[in-house]
């Protein structure tokens, strides 16, 4: 697991082995997260445009995404060791 790219305040991107999982905040008076592992035409968009439309879709109607949220995903010590990897490489660059 490994931190592809982070949009701050808004999306992580996640890639474990060939699969890519998006974490987007969602929410405006309280905020939360949502996970989705990213479909194959999900995947071949992100690959040639980017994730901040995806992104966007999810954050503005997180319901249509209920049924693929992954349930504790931060949870996952894995997942928790690609974010601290993430920061420490990154907090050089600020």
């Amino acid at each position: 697991m490994k931190v592809i790219d982070q949009k701050s305040w808004s999306w992580t991107l996640y890639q474990c082995n060939d699969e890519y999982i998006l974490s987007v905040l969602c929410g405006s008076v309280a905020i939360y997260g949502v996970e989705v592992i990213l479909s194959q035409d999900e995947t071949s968009d992100y690959l040639e445009h980017g994730i901040d439309e995806l992104a966007q879709k999810i954050t503005y109607e997180p319901s249509k995404y209920k049924s693929r949220k992954v349930i504790g995903f931060h949870n996952d010590p894995a997942v928790k060791k690609a974010d601290n990897e993430w920061r420490n490489s990154h907090k050089s660059q600020t």
